[in-house]
């Protein structure tokens, strides 16, 4: 069964974790029985990751702003134009935010659909006075929730239990394993300090992830590693707090901003981190919270520990005790304690590395996603999910 796939904002080359697994889905999928529909503009790299999946780039289709007949126009013209060449039976939507094309689509198409539910646009949809997200979920043959706390406010939203299935993104296993530091680049992060150990975070600077915590912890940390470095991988709005927050506690010759690393680059980076360490907490008056991170996965997959927010969809990204270790996400002296301890046990260090890689291994892939995403979208194109 052939399927489309659309996404306004959220596909590749824009970067973030609904972006890749949007990628990862279409990948696992294969050209045979996925298409796309995307406003995000391509470049050569990108179409290239993509292979043979046939991707319709429309920016005018979704482009606020635009005059709205002209909007309308070509998105009537695109979807006109794929109904005719690709025949999909089914549409997947990224996310609930382009709940109002999968409603028109219905309506024009008679082609039922499945949403895709990450986490912070469920809860904008919930307090958004737009009321097509809400109407999208609700009347989708199945969201697809990316842990049970998703779930759970896909629930909340409106959405009957029986029309919810929870399927945690993938991670891939070939590029992201354990392999050894490349101690260049581990030298040139530590900056002529000792060996006191890495500490790593991967994501978007914003207030969510953590970063501040951690900062804040790294007195206590220091004191017992003098040597220890933190190495934050990414860009955001937040670096200038963490910047200032770093030199205020004077911690900022320990804190690397490494900015943007490519997706090339990044298990160098996850291979020379001791910890992978992102303890996300929960903003609800932001409608801000960690729905799951797909950076746990890889940090995983490489056989690393690592150091999670007790919030959000963390309990099912990180098995505490198991893969790694659940922290308050707002209590520094907790984080610094876990961050020591790890440190400090090469052999807790290895077994909780050793054991999130084998379960990545057996559950995560991005193939076991792709054959229970093909699953649903069987059982939705031949209407047993549609009330």
């Amino acid at each position: 069964m052939r399927s489309l796939l659309v996404s306004s904002s959220y596909f590749p080359p824009q970067t973030g974790g609904i972006s890749r697994m949007m990628e990862q889905i279409c990948l696992a999928l294969g050209p045979d029985r996925v298409c796309c529909l995307t406003g995000v503009r391509g470049t050569r790299a990108g179409m290239d990751r993509l292979g043979a999946i046939r991707v319709y780039r429309r920016p005018g289709a979704f482009r606020v702003g635009d005059n709205r007949h002209a909007r309308a126009l070509s998105l009537a013209s695109a979807l006109a134009e794929i109904v005719l060449r690709e025949r999909p039976r089914v549409l997947q939507l990224a996310s609930c935010e382009d709940g109002y094309l999968a409603l028109l689509s219905r309506r024009w198409l008679r082609r039922p659909f499945v949403v895709y539910a990450h986490g912070n646009e469920i809860l904008a949809a919930m307090e958004s006075a737009w009321d097509k997200p809400r109407l999208a979920l609700r009347r989708a043959g199945c969201v697809i929730a990316n842990s049970r706390f998703t779930a759970g406010l896909v629930e909340a939203a409106g959405v009957r239990p029986e029309l919810i299935r929870v399927i945690p993104p993938g991670c891939d296993t070939d590029r992201f394993r354990p392999r050894a530091a490349n101690e260049r680049l581990r030298r040139s992060l530590v900056a002529g300090r000792a060996n006191g150990g890495v500490i790593l975070t991967v994501g978007n600077l914003v207030e969510r992830k953590g970063h501040d915590s951690i900062i804040r912890a790294l007195p206590a940390v220091a004191a017992v590693l003098p040597g220890v470095t933190y190495v934050i991988v990414g860009e955001g709005p937040y670096r200038k707090t963490l910047e200032a927050l770093a030199v205020a506690l004077g911690m900022r010759d320990r804190v690397v901003f490494a900015g943007t690393v490519s997706d090339d680059d990044l298990p160098e980076f996850y291979a020379v981190g001791d910890v992978f360490a992102m303890p996300s907490r929960e903003r609800p008056d932001a409608q801000d919270v960690e729905g799951f991170g797909i950076v746990f996965l890889e940090a995983g997959a490489m056989g690393r520990p690592v150091v999670a927010g007790r919030s959000g969809g963390m309990a099912d990204a990180v098995l505490d005790g198991t893969t790694g270790l659940l922290v308050d996400p707002v209590n520094p002296e907790e984080i610094a304690q876990t961050l020591i301890h790890l440190l400090t046990d090469h052999e807790l260090r290895a077994q909780l590395g050793r054991q999130s890689r084998e379960r990545i291994e057996k559950h995560y892939t991005w193939r076991n996603v792709g054959i229970h995403v093909q699953k649903i979208l069987e059982c939705v194109g031949s209407k047993q999910f549609l009330s």
